[in-house]
């Protein structure tokens, strides 16, 4: 692990850094009732990483404290699934703390963050962001009004973009929101 070439550990860190963000945001789907099930195959594989991390230390203190943070963070994450997952199971319907809304009922209440790069190579997170949203918009407002993902992606692409013009911005948050009552998609630049 240690041998590796410095530009190929640092890939492998981009990767794991992306694939936590994705699996944190299948958690908050998950858990919002979006997705049936939990998404143990990713969680499965970014275990993996993390243990063959764990067990080679890295070389480079950068590697490594890029590593440790992101370990950390997992560690978190994990903690607050399991907790949750542990109230559900009790018949607790309510989410875990970190999950619950805290915004007075006026407030726009988020239900789901998440930050892109490229829009083209983030299609899988911006389709479970759209199933989030079709979703959210048939409870919130009872419409059945179907988006297409084609035109939910054009709708993104085109947001961003103007966001990266007018900004400089790299990356785009991505806002989930309830409103008086309507469901919006919010994008802001993320630092």
């Amino acid at each position: 692990m240690t041998d590796r070439p410095n530009g190929e550990i640092e890939a492998e860190l981009e990767r794991l850094e992306n694939g936590l963000r994705q699996l944190k945001i299948q958690y908050d789907m998950f858990f919002a009732g979006a997705i049936p099930k939990q998404p143990l195959e990713l969680r499965a594989a970014l275990d993996r990483v993390i243990k063959r991390y764990t067990n080679a230390p890295l070389r480079k203190y950068a590697h490594r404290f890029h590593f440790s943070s992101l370990a950390a963070r997992y560690n978190s994450f994990s903690e607050l699934w399991a907790k949750t997952l542990k109230g559900m199971e009790e018949g607790n319907r309510t989410a875990a703390p970190a999950l619950q809304d805290r915004t007075p009922p006026d407030a726009e209440q988020v239900l789901v963050r998440c930050r892109i790069h490229d829009v083209v190579e983030e299609q899988e997170t911006l389709k479970l962001l759209h199933a989030r949203f079709l979703a959210a918009r048939r409870k919130a407002e009872g419409n059945g009004t179907k988006i297409s993902f084609e035109s939910f992606l054009r709708g993104v692409s085109v947001q961003a973009e103007r966001l990266r013009e007018s900004s400089g911005c790299g990356l785009v948050e991505l806002r989930l929101v309830v409103h008086e009552g309507k469901v919006l998609l919010k994008a802001r630049p993320s630092r």
